[in-house]
């Protein structure tokens, strides 16, 4: 698991059920559909993207929920990954995001909503047919989305990899 220091103290993540009620009630972003995604696969998903810095705070901040009342502040835990990220640049970054990802992705805890992550998008893949009563129109427009999904299932797939490395 990966460790953070924050005022000189080594912090270890964890990734459990304190975790995961933290992400739900902190971090449940809403889809490109306007669902509700949920907590964690919005972390991993991001953490994966690289899409924001500030997905490595909500990692951390999720990450370290079992410590409770000795839990540090978002602002420390914000002030350590900067200082992280000062010293040791696009390396250091990439280290972060590599890191949080892994604890995600190799969690016992976690590992369903991974595996079910993965398996939508595997779905996007699938050949679509012709609805009844669907027009050309209709048909070549869910085909065009279903295209946008599969270039984005692929795209997380290499991350993943890469990020898995």
């Amino acid at each position: 698991m990966p460790v953070l220091e924050i005022e000189g103290k080594q912090y270890e993540a964890r990734c459990d059920f304190k975790f995961e009620r933290t992400a739900e009630e902190k971090y449940n972003e809403k889809d490109a559909n306007g669902n509700k995604q949920g907590g964690l696969t919005t972390i991993y998903l991001n953490l994966l993207n690289q899409s924001s810095t500030l997905y490595l705070i909500y990692f951390w901040d999720c990450a370290l929920s079992h410590l409770k009342a000795q839990k540090p502040s978002v602002e420390k835990i914000e002030e350590a990954l900067e200082k992280v990220i000062d010293q040791e640049g696009e390396k250091g970054t990439e280290r972060l995001f590599k890191e949080a990802f892994q604890a995600v992705e190799k969690s016992g805890f976690f590992i369903v909503q991974i595996k079910k992550i993965w398996k939508e998008f595997a779905i996007l893949k699938k050949e679509i047919k012709r609805r009844d009563g669907e027009t050309d129109e209709e048909f070549r427009k869910r085909n065009l989305d279903r295209q946008e999904g599969i270039d984005y299932a692929e795209r997380m797939e290499r991350l993943r990899k890469e990020m898995s490395k």
